[in-house]
């Protein structure tokens, strides 16, 4: 019987539960009528693992799929991820000077005991004794502490060397030549071992000779041109040509999108605006080649699902705080703001999505500066992008002292995010540029909680309530006007839920076994 590869070459360290693709997959493969293993999943041994959370944190059974992965990770992937601390444990590291810190703390606390310890001795013969192990003590680990002084003044000598050359001009630019050809080689010679590793999956799947058709969800590997069945390939979109100034130095990745697209025989997306603008208009992709594949809505509600002997002794509501409250216990110490608090007694708002330029999480945090530093609100905003990685953004936060009003849970499983909105006033979406209609208004509005987001092309197409658009649409590129709306919509939250239950309708005649339906549709053409 002839089957459908998935062809996955996604980096490692990624999370593919995190990831819109990785989500879309889930459904695809949890809807799929069929009780055989219609779907063999392609894959680097470094992507095995997260494949199989995926699975796991949408309760997909192993007959749904096959994995076939390469050999083996190489040596280069696991020289980076050492280097790195990929493979260290996920807790906080701690930052040098919290090392410092610590240690200096510890060396006072042994020698406040030790002196202690000796004036508190009332026998003159004990006196002596101590006197002459401390005096061996000191002499045991000198030579330690002058080695250790040493290397320090060795480490500062070099540095201030270094520094010193680095103002000098001549010296300055031969330094910047070298550290950029050092870290461009790095990043390239990274980038050819993981080619290489999609080169095998394409070797692999050639190999399979009872695969036809291959579906290939990110249009970044351009070694699907090897690949000798059909070619159908994932077109979210190509964001930078809505917003080329926020995606300088992409010509690299546009060049790798181009050959993908050129060598597939079909394109399949998730919006009309995005077909015709991205693909027809700007890549000349015959209309005929490209398929619209809309997304149905996700019912978060499952995963807060309790059986009946449960609901005897919990709630649904219980259940949410219960897991919220276990996972903010393992997140933070107990003097944080957080810790044994109820989340539904805050105006609390929520942003699902993975950091990105285009998602506009500085303009968000703007807006919660504003209501509570401007409008004397007390909004508690929780994101599952991790903003840290942009100085601008984490500067913003501290020089305005939000650290308390803003918080991230990265890397949460669908259960405590369906746990999260459900305990949440307001979900909340930016974003300035979407391929279809953003999973959060059904994430959200599946248990319980209204939202409102941006008003961009793919999300007012699809509304076609004037009176619901003025509720729960606003200009994303202007702070204050997301202020206002976060305000307005907590303060009317029931009557912005219940205005929101006919698009919710609307959306909910497709479901996920449909959309899976249409996806086959089009892999059968070219069985």
């Amino acid at each position: 019987m002839k089957k459908t590869g998935v062809f996955l070459g996604f980096h490692p360290g990624t999370n593919l539960s995190n990831e819109g693709i990785g989500r879309l997959l889930a459904f695809l493969l949890k809807e799929n009528n069929s009780d055989t293993k219609d779907m063999i999943l392609f894959c680097p041994e470094w992507l095995r693992h997260s494949i199989l959370l995926l699975m796991k944190d949408n309760n997909i059974p192993d007959y749904k799929f096959d994995i076939v992965s390469t050999n083996a990770i190489p040596l280069g992937i696991r020289l980076k991820e050492y280097i790195t601390g990929k493979k260290k444990p996920k807790k906080a590291r701690l930052k040098k000077s919290d090392f410092f810190n610590k240690t200096k703390l510890k060396i006072s606390m042994l020698l406040k005991k030790g002196v202690e310890d000796f004036f508190g001795t009332s026998s003159l013969f004990f006196v002596v004794v101590k006197v002459i192990c401390y005096l061996l003590l000191v002499v045991c680990c000198l030579p330690f502490l002058i080695l250790f002084s040493l290397l320090y003044l060795v480490y500062k000598l070099i540095l201030l060397i270094y520094k010193l050359l680095y103002k000098v001009t001549p010296y300055k630019s031969t330094i910047l030549k070298f550290s950029n050809i050092a870290k461009n080689s790095k990043g390239w010679i990274y980038q050819r071992v993981i080619d290489a590793e999609l080169e095998k999956i394409v070797k692999c799947i050639n190999k399979n000779k009872i695969v036809d058709v291959c579906y290939i969800p990110s249009m970044i590997w351009p070694q699907i041109k090897k690949l000798k069945c059909k070619k159908i390939l994932a077109a979210p979109d190509i964001v930078f040509y809505d917003f080329p100034t926020q995606f300088p130095g992409v010509g690299y990745t546009h060049r790798r999108i181009r050959e993908s697209i050129q060598a597939a025989d079909h394109l399949i997306c998730y919006s009309e605006y995005v077909k015709l603008h991205h693909y027809v208009e700007r890549c000349g992709v015959s209309p005929e080649k490209i398929t619209v594949i809309k997304h149905a809505n996700i019912n978060m509600a499952e995963h807060l699902k309790l059986s009946k002997h449960v609901l005897k002794y919990m709630t649904v509501e219980q259940n949410a705080r219960e897991i919220i409250n276990e996972y903010i216990q393992k997140k933070y110490k107990p003097d944080h703001v957080l810790y044994n608090s109820h989340l539904s007694d805050f105006d609390l708002i929520t942003y699902s999505s993975q950091y990105r330029a285009h998602k506009n999480i500085f303009n968000l945090i703007k807006a919660v500066k504003i209501i509570n530093k401007q409008l004397n609100g007390n909004v508690k905003l929780i994101l599952t992008g991790n903003y840290l990685i942009e100085e601008a953004i984490k500067d913003y936060v501290k020089d305005n002292f939000l650290e308390n009003d803003i918080f991230i849970f990265y890397g949460i499983s669908s259960r405590i995010l369906a746990a999260l909105n459900s305990q949440a006033k307001l979900a909340v979406n930016p974003t300035l540029f979407e391929g279809g209609f953003p999973f959060t208004f059904s994430e959200s509005f599946s248990v319980g909680t209204p939202s409102i987001m941006s008003n961009i092309p793919v999300v007012s197409n699809e509304i076609l309530d004037l009176s619901l658009k003025e509720k729960m649409l606003f200009n994303p590129f202007d702070p204050y006007a997301i202020a206002e709306k976060i305000v307005m919509a907590i303060e009317n939250r029931n009557e912005l839920y219940q205005a929101q239950q006919a698009l919710y309708n609307q959306f909910s005649t497709r479901d996920w076994r449909k959309v899976a339906y249409e996806y086959n549709q089009v892999f059968n053409q070219f069985i």
